[in-house]
């Protein structure tokens, strides 16, 4: 990341590089989107020299300026609504982050002057009430975002949703138990469902990663792996193992199979796009 005279950031691309090996690039951009915003913010009130000695007020000012129609370097056009109220959750995430970080490296005092002294009470959450206590109370940020009370439902898709999905992907000839349309991606969006896996993490899976049950239980092994070719990536680059059902056991079992009627050459990434 460049200042205003075209010099590296130290202190922001320290950060960067120390979490380069653990989150996606996308994740990466991400953060230094938002932390160029904040060193802009900084560089505007000439205090770019001072970063690490902030406090409250000017990280009040920096959530005011995103608010209120910030002026951004290179723009192709004007900014034309207030951001929501995510994305400026995401950008405060993003500075805190970065603060607690060198707070806890390099012993920034800044980190301690924008958390409360005291945890925040967490919020009633009925049932699922004792996960909290799973948690220790910890400091929280001072400068948070309003947001409404009453949000949206999450959008879910109900079981008849992802089969009429699935269904337009593919289905299986009644007479003669073929299957007719695009059986990969039926495969991958049963997978997604079934899993919970991301688009990322299925599109980097090997015909390997599969086990087949044999007896027992199907399961997939989610593997962290840097050299797709696909630039596909695992959460958090954490391996993990998910079982599947006798269903999409029997689903990967017919790709497999149809891959090998087309006498195709089965290569180590199955879900890479190919001509039926």
């Amino acid at each position: 990341m460049l200042d205003a005279q075209y010099r590296t950031v130290a202190p922001v691309e320290r950060w960067l590089e120390a979490h380069r090996h653990l989150w996606s690039p996308n994740t990466v951009r991400g953060y230094a989107i938002a932390l160029a915003q904040w060193w802009t913010f900084l560089e505007i009130r000439d205090q770019q020299e001072q970063w690490d000695e902030i406090g409250v007020t000017v990280m009040t000012g920096f959530l005011s300026w995103l608010r209120n129609g910030r002026t951004v370097e290179h723009t192709v056009s004007a900014q034309e609504r207030e951001p929501a109220a995510q994305t400026l959750e995401a950008r405060l995430g993003a500075v805190m982050s970065f603060y607690l970080w060198h707070g806890e490296v390099f012993g920034v005092s800044a980190a301690a002057r924008l958390q409360r002294s005291t945890p925040r009470r967490f919020r009633s959450r009925g049932l699922l009430a004792h996960l909290d206590a799973r948690t220790a109370p910890r400091p929280s940020p001072i400068v948070r975002v309003r947001s409404a009370r009453h949000r949206d439902r999450t959008p879910v898709l109900l079981p008849t949703e992802i089969q009429t999905i699935l269904d337009e992907c593919a289905v299986a000839d009644p007479v003669t138990g073929d299957w007719r349309g695009n059986l990969r991606d039926r495969l991958l969006f049963a997978l997604l469902a079934e899993t919970g896996c991301r688009l990322g993490e299925v599109l980097g899976m090997r015909i390997c990663d599969f086990v087949l049950g044999r007896g027992g239980t199907a399961y997939i092994e989610i593997v962290p792996r840097a050299g797709n070719q696909n630039g596909a990536r695992v959460k958090m680059m954490r391996p993990r193992r998910v079982y599947v059902g006798a269903g999409l056991e029997t689903l990967f079992a017919d790709y497999l199979t149809h891959l090998a009627c087309c006498q195709r050459i089965l290569k180590i990434d199955p879900f890479r796009d190919r001509e039926s």
